[in-house]
């Protein structure tokens, strides 16, 4: 559950507009570092275990597709989306203790009938970059955002 800086539970959080993916194991007190990066391999693993076809729009059949959800990886992958906080916490209440992984998006994705991101050539230089400010990272053939 997202925390403000006094460590308190905001209320509204979900009037915010933000989308959400939420992991958890029952590994207690895992590693922060590692509980975040499987929880977010466990989101992309989604397009390898499910797919979401050749035209890359998320469609309804997709999204509510029963045993084979997509939707932490289209949330992950959203185009729309430029803005991520995660949090690790613990929780030690019954049935058994876990370690959760919650990450927030902003703005949210996941709209039925739209595009989840548009398909390209790996950018080569700042130029081929289509967001305003972005810059080519070579190294993974992605435009950042700064």
């Amino acid at each position: 559950m997202p925390r403000n800086a006094d460590g308190d539970i905001p209320t509204n959080w979900r009037g915010l507009g933000l989308g959400e993916n939420v992991w958890a194991t029952a590994v207690p007190e895992m590693n922060r570092s590692v509980a975040a990066e499987m929880s977010c391999e466990s989101f992309f693993n989604e397009l390898e275990w499910y797919g979401v076809g050749q035209d890359n729009i998320l469609t309804n059949e997709l999204f509510y597709r029963q045993k084979e959800q997509i939707g932490h990886y289209t949330q992950m992958v959203w185009q729309d989306s430029y803005k991520l906080g995660c949090v690790v916490e613990y929780c030690d209440t019954p049935p058994a203790p876990m370690t959760f992984v919650v990450c927030q998006y902003g703005p949210g994705g996941n709209f039925i009938d739209q595009i989840i991101y548009e398909k390209g050539e790996p950018c080569q230089t700042d130029d081929d970059c289509k967001c305003t400010g972005c810059k080519c990272s070579r190294d993974e053939a992605l435009c950042i955002m700064p």
